[in-house]
């Protein structure tokens, strides 16, 4: 049997002291259980991990990313119950893992169910199974160390919050580092064994200083002043829960344990704050104050001389008058184009967000499905592709199946025994008992806000409305959990200023700062919001998807001189088709409407049509849920 490949050294990994820091935490600290390295390919993201065995001596069990419950927590084992007629257990990985280490290479790609289920195993120190006929509970002393590409697949704010550390690394830029790393990986490749032992001193004394950590950190002390600190530092970020200070302070601990003190100092909080808050932050901290111009700039500013003839020098500005800044003149043609259709000109504004309402029951009148009410919010279930999910029940497999209904299977082959020989044997199985399990999961839901902010909506006075709208949807949302963004467009283009999220609180800032006015480019939010959503929803497989397009429906801004805006918006409208995507459109306008141009847009794009005269805030939202529900 081939030898298992040597590791790479973990004092060798060039530079990525961060999380460096981190491994060497979860590996001195029992406070520390769970650490999350994001970074892009090619970052030494799962050679660093892999190393950490090395510098604690203790064995990593890798878990792929498609596991699923079974070969985690562990099943009935077969072959003992054909053999003995026993119902025993067969371990899982994380029972393999008990007292060392259990790595996840893109855990973001992982059953977010199946993850959360792995997570709570780790810091409650609980395997809990639960199979047919069998119901067992393992304590396990476990570690999880995870990597993930956020290019690939973005993680929910669930689930991230459950990482007591996650740190982020980039590729190394400056030549020279470069240089080194490819140096060290040369010689790695050329003999692992020589190139181990160049760094065998390096790698004792990292050991040494872990172990003396793993003695002294109980002996640790935080002052009450540095509490206060940690406790501000999380509500500052808007970290929910406890999570957050628990990790700030054990992470602390840890620092302060591996530079041999046995008092945390502020340093170690701030070092500590920075691993274990940036992935916990739920919106911006506020703006910085403008930089005071530098002392010598003052000092030329005083001893500048004013000119000798101000006359002169205004006779010259008035001769040649400066050009404005092409910002400016898209401003200036935007407000000529807002005085069309009667509506006086507008330059940019900011409505405040609108009232909130109740729900009223509108859904009845043939717009949209009647919802019921449901605690479980917007996401759907459907039949599982894959050996993942809850089991619902069981069938006859068509073919061979790798996912087999135990119990079901026994109940079968029990029934038709009498025929059968068994020998030595208690029960027989045929293929003709065999069952397979029927799973279902549960399908996320991201709605995606679409706003018209042009200046016809603002000189309607609707905005107001619309944000009331929007901040309605966002609230729902945290609590159905379901992930909302947000798309504007004005002027000449559209922009994403909050991409797929649960914050709330971040989304209610955004919200509040978005302004009002110029042309409305609805071609251009078209294009946009089509790219940006299948591409999301092909990195998102298995989530339903919505755009929630919020206009008049006039356009007055093509994107190829010469057409017509509105004609162009419904051609584009006519082959905006994305696979697992509905659309809804909601009119924004009021009063008298000779031409329904956002109904006859909504037509072109096989959307659901509703009228803001018809909802308030509050009813929007239950007409988005009832389409996700019923769609």
């Amino acid at each position: 049997m081939p030898a298992e490949p040597l590791n790479y050294p973990f004092s060798a990994v060039f530079g990525m002291e961060a999380a460096k820091d981190a491994i060497r935490c979860a590996v001195c600290s029992p406070g520390v259980r769970t650490v999350l390295i994001r970074g892009p390919s090619g970052t030494a993201k799962t050679v660093l991990c892999r190393s950490l065995t090395d510098l604690s001596g203790k064995r990593m069990v890798n878990i792929p990313a498609g596991a699923d419950t079974e070969r985690l927590f562990g099943s009935v084992d077969i072959e003992k119950f054909l053999d003995t007629g026993e119902l025993c257990l067969e371990k899982g990985l994380l029972a393999e893992a008990d007292g060392g280490f259990a790595f996840v290479d893109d855990i973001n790609l992982m059953d977010e169910r199946v993850a959360v289920a792995v997570m709570d195993a780790v810091t409650t120190g609980r395997i809990m199974t639960e199979r047919d006929g069998i119901s067992s509970v393992q304590a396990a002393d476990i570690v999880l160390v995870a990597t993930m590409n956020p290019d690939e697949r973005e993680m929910s704010d669930h689930l991230l919050d459950r990482f007591d550390v996650c740190v982020c690394v980039s590729p190394e830029e400056g030549q020279d580092a470069r240089k080194e790393v490819l140096s060290r990986r040369m010689a790695f490749e050329d003999s692992a064994s020589e190139f181990r032992k160049s760094y065998s001193e390096e790698a004792e004394k990292e050991r040494t200083e872990i172990e003396y950590a793993s003695r002294i950190i109980p002996l640790v002390q935080v002052s009450d002043e540095l509490r206060l600190i940690i406790s501000e530092l999380c509500a500052k970020v808007g970290a929910e829960g406890v999570r957050g200070d628990i990790a700030v302070l054990n992470t602390a601990k840890a620092l302060a344990a591996l530079d041999r003190r046995d008092t945390v100092t502020r340093s170690d909080v701030e070092r500590a704050a920075a691993m274990c808050l940036v992935h916990r932050r739920r919106y911006d901290a506020e703006p910085p104050e403008p930089p005071e111009p530098p002392e010598d700039q003052e000092d030329d500013y005083q001893d500048e001389e004013p000119p000798e003839h101000p006359e002169d020098q205004d006779d010259e500005q008035e001769q040649q008058p400066p050009e404005p800044p092409e910002d400016q003149q898209d401003q200036e043609e935007d407000d000529q184009d807002n005085g069309m259709d009667g509506l006086p000109r507008l330059d940019d504004m900011m409505f405040e967000i609108g009232r909130q309402f109740r729900v009223i029951d509108y859904l009845g009148k043939g717009k949209a499905p009647k919802a019921s009410g449901s605690r479980n919010g917007r996401r759907s279930e459907c039949e599982s592709a894959g050996a993942y999910g809850r089991q619902v029940s069981s069938r006859i497999p068509d073919g061979k199946t790798d996912d087999i209904a135990f119990g079901a299977t026994m109940r079968a082959a029990a029934l038709c025994q009498k025929g059968r020989e068994r020998g030595s044997m208690r029960i027989v199985v045929e293929d003709q008992d065999l069952r397979e399990k029927v799973r279902r999961v549960r399908n996320g839901c991201t709605v995606m806000f679409l706003v018209d902010a042009s200046g016809s909506i603002g000189a309607r006075r609707r905005m107001s409305a619309v944000k009331g709208a929007v901040l309605s949807m966002l609230k729902d949302s945290y609590v159905k959990r379901d992930k909302v963004g947000l798309m504007v467009f004005r002027r000449r283009t559209a922009e994403v200023i909050l991409p797929p999220t649960r914050s709330v609180e971040y989304g209610y800032k955004l919200l509040e700062d978005i302004p009002t006015g110029g042309r409305t480019p609805l071609s251009a939010a078209l294009v946009t919001a089509g790219e940006y959503m299948t591409s999301y929803s092909r990195s998102h497989p298995g989530e339903r998807c919505f755009i929630v397009l919020m206009t008049d429906g006039r356009s007055n801004v093509a994107s190829e001189e010469g057409a017509d805006p509105n004609e162009e918006a419904r051609k584009i409208a006519d082959s905006m088709r994305i696979p697992g995507t509905q659309w809804i459109v909601v009119n924004t306008g009021n009063g008298f409407r000779l031409f329904d141009s956002a109904s006859e847009l909504a037509a072109h794009l096989e959307a659901l049509y509703f009228d803001l005269e018809q909802l308030d805030a509050d009813a929007l939202a239950a007409s988005v849920r009832s389409a996700a529900m019923f769609g």
